[in-house]
């Protein structure tokens, strides 16, 4: 019926896998913070924080909050080199063609 809360468990599902399905852990490379990665193709990237974007080194030596940042360009090198090793799922599975 329109307008039930989502509550039903194949709904819940749903949502559960939509937001964990696929994700790689994944460490920055230069600060450490953790998040979970997830490349839908070579251009498209989800990034899930594990805890505060504030732990960003680039963010907190920038003070001007995450909110107003797409990501950190650190992070973004880091989920490049891992895509690059295969240690996060490319689904086209073109990272050779980038030439960086």
């Amino acid at each position: 019926m329109f307008g039930e809360p989502v509550t039903r468990p194949a709904t819940v599902a749903d949502r559960e896998g939509f937001l964990t399905d696929g994700f790689t852990p994944l460490n920055c490379g230069t600060c450490g913070v953790a998040v979970q990665v997830k490349k839908n193709s070579r251009e498209q990237t989800s990034i899930q924080w594990y805890g505060s974007a504030r732990e960003c080194a680039v963010f907190a030596a920038d003070g001007s909050g995450s909110a107003l940042r797409a990501t950190c360009p650190r992070l973004m090198e880091s989920i490049t080199r891992a895509a690059k090793l295969g240690e996060v799922p490319v689904p086209t599975n073109d990272m050779s063609s980038d030439t960086d």
